[in-house]
């Protein structure tokens, strides 16, 4: 790309010879340096230790960075980087034994780059923002998306951050108009919502107009953007075109100057989709056992009722659904204050309430108590009421701020379960109070698996990725049994919890496992990868999940073998640990409905599939990942997208 690349030694990079980073010397030169660019001086540090021994010490490096320092003109910003992150307090001190101590913060420390974890983690110390960045190839270990960090810096040091998904050339989906249908307002305005994208360029601008038999019926429009992938706008068509078919027609313009260009047909109508809601959909799969089976039997045809976009991204925080509301969560990578818990009424997608959350919110979100429960990747858990988006309570959790919270909560009628780690913790839902706190065992890398709690509410269970499974007495938080053998200490699936047996995913097999000893109930080995952070959907007759590259899957539930098979759609963005190529990638929890399968891809794809045979009932393209599971309510399911989309689908 023509332009200076400058090499950071990692852990893995300090290998077999002389010294540990003698091949690394070999090939890109020394290990620690400092560069100015513009108004800003770079400190490349090293790493302390690895797969070999390195040459250097602490002493060294301290030496060394004491000399370059006192070079530095007083108030210029610099910035570190170093393969790893050294502290996760609110200073910045590097020690190098008693009275070798360098506070970087006294030298206008303005960030910290590192690597390490492979998350996309963004955190404030002080002054300074500790920036994390997954690899940009594949997904990283918490399954965060492939990608890259575009960072900006001012003449004063001040940081501006923008993370680029890799992958993507000039995407454009009409995400509100599919299978010959588009929602409309209640004032009979057609929804129009575009989900753009284009990894080397940012989109400008996005317009549409709609064309009745090659007219246009409506002047060229411009769309407004939501997010770095979705654009949206409203209009009125002339009544003439009340019960014709007519084509929506949209066009992305990049800052770069290429366009991409998308249409899509569909008869109109001013009047909306009624929506009546049913029974709620309180956690992951719709109960905190994460069972995934709905009273309600959808059948087809189904319509889109209406698309609303939150202004942010959405991770894995799958919707619930209360009392006629639907709330979902969204996240913000680039730290902008964008991140939210979003309330919207369940008949038109209206906007009840919006509370603002000090950073993302990445997982299952629950509801318990007439509150709806998140968790941040800072730590902090909010129980907010469902009604008013008034704050009820909140509680800063025990946890450390790196590697950053990431599992999801799960709650029953009384209490929430929240937290991670030493900092997992059961609580009163309505008042916050403490029930127990765990004390067993401790976290490593960003985990991405969400609670999961028995049918008798006696087990709960949680991960360590890189660690094991573990699982708590639900009632006093005693530890009752830990996992970590066969691969079970790579785990990213949430178990389903049935009948004293709970299913999940690991490595390239599914586990069956004892809920109360933790004993080996059955293990079938799977030719492909299933590390997704799909739950087994167990029915009578079929175990179907998610996998990392193999779409969907289903196997006989009596004798394990493979049944059926659905391919999706190639991954646009890749999330799951090292994977990329040609990866067909699930990771939300499929949901059942009679015989139909409900589930979303990281192709950007809604599907419904028959429960007997993998057979295609229906899809909706989106044009963004999918790594949410629906919430299913009456004769209606709710789904997000990565761009901060909430979709409301009506089945007959």
């Amino acid at each position: 790309m023509e332009v200076p690349v400058y090499y950071c030694i990692g852990n893995h990079d300090l290998v077999k010879g002389k010294y540990g980073e003698e091949l690394f010397e070999s090939i890109y030169g020394p290990v620690y340096y400092s560069f100015d660019a513009g108004n800003t001086h770079y400190i490349v540090t090293p790493m302390w230790g690895g797969d070999y021994r390195p040459g250097y010490t602490k002493e060294d490096v301290y030496h060394w960075l004491k000399n370059d320092l006192a070079q530095i003109p007083e108030g210029k910003p610099i910035v570190v980087f170093n393969h790893d992150y050294w502290t996760s307090g609110d200073r910045h001190v590097f020690s190098a034994g008693k009275g070798m101590d360098i506070d970087l913060d006294a030298h206008n420390l303005k960030a910290w780059v590192y690597g390490h974890v492979h998350i996309n983690h963004i955190t404030r110390h002080g002054n300074a923002l500790a920036i994390c960045t997954s690899t940009l190839a594949r997904g990283g270990i918490d399954h965060a998306t492939s990608a890259f960090r575009k960072i900006g810096m001012d003449s004063k040091g001040n940081i501006s951050s923008e993370l680029r998904y890799a992958y993507i050339d000039k995407s454009i989906v009409i995400a509100s108009a599919q299978n010959e249908q588009a929602p409309v307002t209640k004032d009979g305005k057609l929804q129009v919502s575009v989900n753009t994208y284009s990894t080397v360029t940012q989109t400008a601008k996005v317009t549409y107009a709609v064309y009745m038999e090659d007219k246009a019926v409506t002047p060229q429009r411009s769309m407004t953007r939501q997010t770095d992938f979705n654009w949206t706008d409203a209009v009125k068509l002339p009544a003439e075109c009340e019960g014709r078919t007519v084509t929506l027609k949209a066009t992305a313009t990049f800052k770069n100057g290429e366009t991409a260009r998308a249409e899509s047909f569909f008869t109109y109508t001013s009047t909306p989709v009624e929506v009546k809601t049913g029974d709620n959909w309180t956690n992951l799969g719709g109960n905190p056992q994460h069972v995934a089976v709905t009273k309600d039997t959808l059948n087809l045809p189904i319509r889109l009722a209406w698309v609303k976009n939150m202004g942010s991204n959405v991770y894995m925080t799958s919707p619930i659904v209360v009392d006629g509301k639907v709330f979902a969560a969204t996240m913000d990578e680039n730290i902008q204050g964008k991140s939210s818990v979003t309330a919207m009424d369940a008949t038109d997608g209206s906007l009840c309430w919006k509370y603002s959350t000090r950073s993302s919110v990445k997982n299952t979100i629950v509801s318990a108590q007439g509150l709806i429960f998140a968790q941040d990747i800072w730590g902090y858990l909010y129980a907010i009421d469902a009604k008013s988006g008034k704050l009820a309570w909140e509680k800063k959790l025990d946890v450390a701020v790196v590697p950053g919270l990431e599992d999801g909560l799960a709650a029953n009628e009384t209490t929430v379960f929240a937290g991670a780690r030493k900092g997992l913790v059961a609580l009163d839902a309505r008042t916050g109070r403490e029930i127990w706190k765990n004390s067993s065992w401790s976290q490593r890398e960003g985990t991405t698996c969400t609670l999961s709690l028995s049918p008798d509410e006696d087990v709960l269970i949680g991960s360590v990725q890189w660690g094991a499974m573990y699982a708590n007495d639900a009632r006093t938080g005693k530890l009752l049994w830990a996992k970590s053998e066969d691969g079970i200490r790579f785990r990213s699936s949430s178990p389903s919890m049935h009948d004293g047996a709970m299913y999940f995913l690991s490595e390239s097999s599914l586990f069956v496992l004892s809920e109360k000893t933790g004993e080996v109930l059955a293990v079938k080995k799977l030719p492909f990868s299933v590390e997704a952070t799909s739950s087994p959907l167990v029915t009578r007759r079929e175990i179907i999940f998610g996998t990392a590259g193999e779409g969907i899957v289903a196997l006989d539930r009596k004798t394990l073998d493979i049944k059926w098979k659905y391919r999706t759609g190639k991954a646009m963005i890749y999330t799951s640990p090292y994977t990329n190529g040609e990866m067909a990638q699930v990771e939300s929890t499929p949901v059942l409905s009679g015989d139909m399968v409900i589930v979303g891809a990281s192709d950007g794809t809604f599907y419904a599939v028959n429960r007997k045979n993998g057979s295609l009932m229906w899809r909706h393209k989106t044009g963004s990942p999918i790594l949410t599971t629906v919430a299913v309510s009456g004769k209606t399911f709710f789904g997000t997208d990565f761009s901060g989309n909430i979709y409301c689908f009506k089945a007959e």
